[in-house]
């Protein structure tokens, strides 16, 4: 760090001698601030702004400390927010990432100003990514919205946001924030994030026993990504509400993502197979009934189905 000496003596001979103490002052302190930046920058940055302060009183005389003040200060404020990242406390990091982007604008440092610019971002995700993997999923919901504010183009932080949200139950803005994810960048991961939240949805409304909320929540479901969960509930939804079409249809998606579900769940072959005879496609039906005839649960009612449809 370049430190004044060499030109006080002049300056002193031909200022007057309040003038000349100030510039006397001026210079110690900028000398002192320059000693301190290896142990101790916030107090650098202090005394680097009094010489600044007092230098810009004394006109051409102070000018070249003036110079050298702005030079190093909005540097120092960046250096300093890089420590404190190291150290965690990114409430302070961000501070002096402001402070780095005010001072770098004001004198002319832009290169400063953009670089903090692009850290103040990265250490909100930072803090916020720290509150969910410690699932305190408020804070984390509070520290995305910091990103968005700071970028509202920020897939990844709307995204994450949206898991915090939905970890607390509040489906609906988790819903609102996957789409915003979706928009910015983000579309494959949102889809899956909609797509399970919607199943959850379907879910609690099965339980619930409301059947048209359970269908038209696992058909939103598949329209992002279409599952075999969805598609299952789709079935009995359907079906319960005498939509034998579209339960077949679903249940026959459900078989052909999961096909050893012929075996373990011979009741959704079962009631695959009503549906396909409220339909009419009868020749269907009795492919399936055949399928499952010696079951020993759904066995009886296959067979008695094969022989009510005359199957071959």
């Amino acid at each position: 760090m370049k430190k004044i000496f060499a030109t006080l003596f002049i300056a002193l001979c031909s200022l007057g001698i309040a003038c000349a103490q100030d510039l006397e002052k001026a210079t110690e302190l900028y000398n002192n601030a320059a000693a301190a930046i290896d142990n101790n920058k916030a107090e650098a940055i202090t005394l680097f702004e009094q010489a600044l302060e007092m230098a810009g009183t004394l006109g051409d005389e102070g000018a070249e400390i003036v110079s050298q003040c702005k030079g190093i200060i909005p540097k120092l404020y960046i250096s300093l927010g890089k420590e404190y990242v190291k150290e965690m406390k990114y409430d302070d990091a961000v501070a002096q990432f402001g402070k780095a982007i005010e001072k770098g604008e004001a004198f002319g440092d832009t290169d400063v100003a953009e670089e903090a610019k692009t850290l103040i971002p990265q250490i909100l995700m930072a803090e916020a990514n720290q509150a969910l993997k410690a699932k305190d999923f408020a804070g984390a919901v509070d520290g995305y919205q910091k990103v968005i504010d700071a970028d509202p183009t920020n897939g990844q932080a709307h995204l994450l946001k949206g898991q915090a949200l939905a970890a607390l139950g509040k489906t609906d803005d988790a819903i609102k924030a996957f789409e915003l994810a979706s928009e910015n960048g983000q579309e494959e991961a949102a889809a899956k994030q909609l797509s399970n939240t919607y199943v959850k949805k379907a879910v609690a409304c099965q339980k619930a026993k409301d059947n048209k909320g359970a269908l038209e929540n696992a058909q939103k479901s598949t329209q992002y990504v279409d599952n075999a969960n969805a598609q299952k509930i789709i079935g009995l939804s359907a079906l319960q509400l005498k939509q034998n079409k579209v339960a077949a249809e679903a249940f026959e998606a459900y078989l052909a993502m999961t096909p050893d579900a012929i075996t373990k769940e011979p009741g959704i072959v079962y009631n695959l197979g009503t549906a396909l005879i409220a339909t009419g496609e009868n020749d269907k039906a009795c492919g399936y009934f055949q399928k499952i005839a010696q079951d020993a649960k759904y066995g009886e009612g296959a067979r008695y189905q094969i022989t009510q449809l005359k199957c071959k």
